[in-house]
């Protein structure tokens, strides 16, 4: 199965943030992506999050997502995307997927006999969901251990998580989820996961962790041809 992945466009309409994102260029560059995606003919399309950044009105934001949605909807790739925290401090998670489409909600599911679970970790430590004002890049925790392990332990089949925090310890501690440690043990026990796709730390990192290959993304705000393909 082949994978088009890209994660962190951050588009919105500012020419440059942070010194180093050029967040209005996103745009053109999803759409080149889809151009790639459709001639190396990948069956899915992921985005790991954050599509958007904050704009002084929410109505922007909402004109944002919505050129995104269009270029999504226009590609005969499928498409899931994962919320990042960008799209969280803008977005409640219904309106997010009800701009995108239905479509691109990250539901589990096994394709071609591979199982791709999508992970939110889109939450604060003390278990509380990220809300549209109200969310953070470096307090960061994912709440379904229990779930977690019920899914990967029951899979008949060989498992790609996908998440936009970081679980690989290489990224740094702000960028990881707070719950690394657990996360990863559950991962790791079951001999079925092969790969772990993240976003969130921009300049991107690759790494092995009991025997699972973990990599993370660089940023499509930050790079040209920030979008890639995975055989899995």
């Amino acid at each position: 199965m082949r994978l088009g992945i890209y994660t962190d466009p951050h588009y919105s309409s500012q020419e440059l943030t942070c010194g180093v994102r050029f967040n209005s260029r996103s745009l053109e560059k999803i759409r080149e992506a889809y151009k790639f995606f459709e001639s190396e003919r990948c069956g899915l399309a992921v985005c790991l999050g954050d599509l958007i950044d904050s704009e002084n009105r929410h109505e922007t934001e909402i004109e944002n997502l919505g050129k995104i949605a269009a270029i999504i909807k226009a590609s005969p790739v499928p498409t899931v995307c994962l919320m990042g925290n960008h799209d969280a401090f803008a977005f409640e998670k219904d309106e997010f997927y009800g701009i995108l489409g239905a479509g691109t909600v990250p539901v589990n599911r096994v394709i071609d006999g591979r199982r791709l679970l999508f992970l939110d970790a889109c939450y604060f430590e003390n278990g509380a969901r990220y809300m549209p004002g109200d969310s953070g890049w470096t307090d960061t925790y994912f709440p379904f251990e229990k779930e977690l392990g019920e899914a990967v332990s029951s899979s008949r089949e060989d498992i790609y998580v996908f998440i936009h925090q970081n679980l690989d310890p290489a990224a740094g501690e702000r960028h990881c989820v707070a719950n690394l440690k657990n996360v990863n043990r559950i991962l790791s026990d079951c001999e079925k996961v092969r790969a772990v796709y993240q976003g969130h730390f921009h300049p991107g990192c690759r790494n092995v962790i009991g025997g699972i290959r973990y990599v993370t993304f660089p940023a499509m705000c930050e790079s040209d041809g920030a979008y890639f393909i995975e055989d899995i």
